[in-house]
């Protein structure tokens, strides 16, 4: 007989329901597999870790599921496609309960094939680009993004450098990477003051029509690093579908990732620049590849005016939505007494603090009481909702199948317990939700990063925003909503 080990209920500060104390087996555990970029993007590697140990220790805290402990099996994939295929078949031959991850889509499209004939379901909170949901077909599939979509990312960017309908940028919320603490204050006394914003600054009048505080741009370049040789890039595909659209006109710069220097490509921007070919860019890189272009750029650019952030803006996606970025842009990474060269840059990213969402409020809660504020949270990210919302849904889909054996009931429940109808559960109500579910109810799990939905694509609509750079930290950029993004 497998030895018993009783879990409370209550655990972090969470809302958990009031039942008796369940009692779930410690061996064997239920795993459920991952991987994050601890090589390329340390800091944000670690910052996902956080999370997946916090979604764990809630699991576990209201009795397991299928009444046994759940453990998440996180491994490091180097932010490439090169060590995943071995992470992959480690984890089928285990016979993991789901994955979670990998950190880029060129990894996914390695191994996603393996673990739809293994009828294992991959949950991606990292993979944005536009060839994720294409990867397997219709609802027969084991690949689910749940991730804001590259697409909307692109389409943001391109409406706003060319001068659309979103406002100038204003202080809306800072992320935990920028430094600020709950209390508004600074978590390092030497952070920017303008990471804040001005004691007389006042609001737009209107948000949707005030215009950008840059000229707009008609012609941009994008840098960027194919997906592989001679493929070009997803993405950036998607942003020039949008962006011709509405008549601008790009001109690409394929760089090398991870290069010692992208002087070559400065030059060519430069060039392009002063030979009116471009007004503006936007960067598609690793954090530590667009910091180190910015700084070249600045050096080469310095005491130019053409290429001031308000004449020449540069924009960004996703990758930039960290403290990395803003280091990678500063000659000592550490000294937040230095100005980042990346300061200006505005970008897309998942809406990762939705402040007026209970749901959100929750899951900080649940993060801060176990990873409390402290003098290093500055060099990890905003805590990644996605992440936790991936590991809650696989959960329910599991308990809702009953059993670890059933392979397509446990992917088919994914879409049932991801969307209405169905009483409504999110983060914190995870005792709620599994007693729900084994009671035989409908539930639809609402997310700290959204509504959470899964579509027949395995998609989930989640929000995007604009973020500007500013001193040491992000603001958001007002005026967008979800609204704007549709076709």
């Amino acid at each position: 007989m497998l030895p018993l080990v009783p879990v409370g209920l209550m655990m972090l500060g969470s809302n958990q329901a009031c039942n008796e104390p369940r009692t779930i087996a410690a061996d064997p555990p239920l795993v459920i597999g991952a991987s994050v970029d601890l090589t390329k993007q340390k800091d944000f590697g670690a910052g996902s870790q956080r999370v997946l140990r916090v979604i764990e220790q809630q699991i576990n805290a209201v009795g397991g599921v299928l009444g046994r402990r759940v453990v998440i099996d996180v491994r490091d994939d180097g932010g490439d496609n090169k060590s995943i295929a071995g992470i992959g078949r480690d984890f089928i031959d285990r016979g993991v309960a789901g994955f979670i991850g990998p950190s880029t889509t060129e990894a996914l499209e390695v191994f996603h094939s393996d673990f739809k004939r293994a009828k294992i379901p991959i949950l991606s909170p990292f993979t944005t680009s536009p060839i994720v949901p294409k990867l397997q077909e219709g609802r027969d599939r084991y690949v689910f993004r749940t991730a804001c979509a590259a697409d909307y990312q692109a389409r943001a960017i391109a409406r706003y450098a060319l001068g659309g309908s979103f406002g100038p940028p204003g202080l809306i919320e800072v992320p935990v990477d920028a430094g600020i603490t709950d209390s508004g204050g600074s978590s390092d006394a030497n952070a920017d003051a303008d990471a804040r914003p001005p004691a007389d600054a006042s609001p737009p009048a209107d948000a949707g029509t005030t215009p950008p505080p840059f000229k707009a741009c008609t012609k941009m370049a994008v840098i960027y690093a194919e997906d592989a040789p001679g493929r070009g890039n997803a993405t950036i595909e998607s942003l020039k579908a949008e962006y011709s659209k509405f008549g601008g006109f790009i001109k690409e710069f394929i760089v090398k990732a991870n290069a010692a220097t992208f002087a070559t490509e400065v030059a060519a921007v430069v060039d392009a620049t002063k030979a009116g070919e471009i007004e503006c860019q936007t960067m598609l890189l690793f954090p530590a590849d667009g910091g180190k272009y910015m700084r070249e750029l600045r050096a080469a650019t310095a005491g130019d005016a053409t290429f001031a952030p308000d004449r020449f803006p540069s924009f960004g996606f996703i990758r930039f939505y960290q403290q990395g970025f803003i280091e990678a842009g500063r000659v000592d990474p550490k000294n937040t007494n230095e100005l980042s060269k990346v300061d200006g840059v505005i970008g897309a990213a998942c809406n990762q603090e939705r402040a007026t969402s209970p749901e959100w409020t929750r899951f900080a809660a649940l993060y801060n009481s176990q990873f409390p504020p402290s003098a290093d949270a500055g060099r990890l990210p905003s805590p990644i909702p996605q992440i936790y919302d991936s590991v809650a849904l696989l959960a329910l889909a599991i308990e809702k199948a009953g059993n670890l054996d059933d392979r397509v009931a446990i992917r088919d429940a994914l879409y049932d317990v991801s969307a209405p109808p169905g009483d409504a559960f999110g983060p914190g109500q995870i005792a709620e939700a599994l007693n729900a579910v084994r009671e035989g109810r409908d539930i639809d799990y609402v997310g700290a990063s959204g509504t959470f939905d899964l579509d027949d694509q395995g998609d989930t609509a989640l929000e995007v925003i604009l973020w500007r750079i500013s001193g040491n930290g992000f603001v958001t950029i007002p005026g967008l909503s979800p609204n704007d993004l549709r076709r």
